[in-house]
């Protein structure tokens, strides 16, 4: 399961960040298509920033997002 996130800036500029663990980057390896779930509002301009975090389990990657922007 990828973890996304959007963290908006002082500028109000939303930032998209997915984090990928090793079997969702085999998947894309493998030509698996990666899409955010529906209904999802993101407001994603020139200035926005997308990262990527990379991490061996989900666990590894919820320690990575900053505390306010983990998944609950």
């Amino acid at each position: 399961m990828a973890i996304k996130a959007v963290a908006v800036n002082e500028e109000n500029t939303q930032h998209l960040i997915i984090g990928l663990n090793r079997d969702d980057v085999n998947s894309l390896l493998d030509e698996d298509v990666f899409r955010l779930p529906k209904g999802i509002d993101i407001a994603l301009t020139t200035n926005s920033d997308i990262v990527l975090l990379f991490a061996e389990t989900d666990e590894d990657l919820e320690s990575r997002f900053p505390p306010r922007l983990r998944p609950v």
